[in-house]
């Protein structure tokens, strides 16, 4: 009897034993450690944000400074083509000795190697103090196809609407260029004016009511110009010419014509 109590604890403890060590018992596993913060952080931190690109810099504004040197003196230009959308708008400033400022300005066309730049300008005598011409219709056109230069000026200068006895007039500067190497050229070159209206001078008692000066061709000249790339972005042109025109020859007091232009192009 009390062989069979001993038997019944024994495999009742085995029961148990049995239940602690089946799978079902050990189904609750104990909660994981915390995660490690820094870990986590890192996991989940984006990557860090890429410098914003410096804007680019500005393109570079084309401009130009240049003076002439012949029979009316010291004349200097300076000026420059900025972008305007799908415009190239082309500006200078004109000063001469005499005491005249101008302004142009006008679109720049470009087709290839040509350049067709046609404007307008308005002209004032800063030593009077009174506008002095508008300077309009121009024509500019520039080609420069090597080893070939072409240029050529043709404008219309109104000044009677301001002061009446005072010519007005339209000029035209053509030259062409063939450079044999690159520093030099040489070619022909031909100016004219044309006086558009009689001037006469009615404050003077001598001429009043007289013709002083006519309409007509006024200058004609005719001769050769030499180019010179006179370092960078220097141009040198060196023009000599001969007056075919009585009435300017005895207005300048001399048959022959010249000028001396430097460039500088930035």
């Amino acid at each position: 009897m009390m062989e069979n109590d001993m038997r019944r604890c024994c495999s009742a403890l085995a029961c148990v034993v049995g239940l602690l060590a089946s799978p079902a018992a050990w189904a609750q596993d104990p909660a994981p450690p915390p995660a490690d913060p820094g870990a986590a952080a890192a996991a989940g931190a984006t990557a860090a944000p890429t410098p914003a690109a410096e804007p680019a810099a500005p393109a570079p504004i084309p401009s130009w400074f240049r003076f002439d040197a012949d029979s009316l003196g010291l004349q200097l230009w300076a000026g420059a083509t900025h972008q305007v959308g799908p415009i190239s708008l082309s500006s200078d400033i004109y000063l001469t000795t005499l005491g005249t400022a101008e302004f142009d300005i006008g679109p720049a066309f470009t087709m290839g190697p040509v350049i067709i730049n046609p404007m307008v300008g308005f002209s004032f005598n800063f030593m009077t103090m009174e506008p002095a011409a508008l300077v309009a219709p121009q024509l500019f056109t520039f080609v420069d196809s090597k080893p070939v230069y072409f240029e050529s000026w043709i404008l219309g200068s109104f000044s009677s609407m301001f002061n009446e006895s005072v010519q007005n007039y339209v000029y035209t500067r053509d030259f062409l260029l063939y450079y044999p190497i690159d520093d030099f050229g040489i070619g022909p070159h031909l100016e004219a004016t044309v006086d558009l209206n009689e001037v006469t001078l009615e404050d003077d008692p001598l001429t009043a009511g007289a013709d002083v000066d006519e309409s007509g061709l006024a200058s004609l000249q005719v001769g050769g110009v030499i180019g010179l790339n006179y370092g960078t972005g220097n141009k040198l042109l060196l023009y000599l010419g001969y007056e075919t025109q009585k009435e300017s020859q005895a207005a300048q007091k001399n048959k022959l014509a010249g000028r001396f232009t430097f460039i500088h192009n930035f």
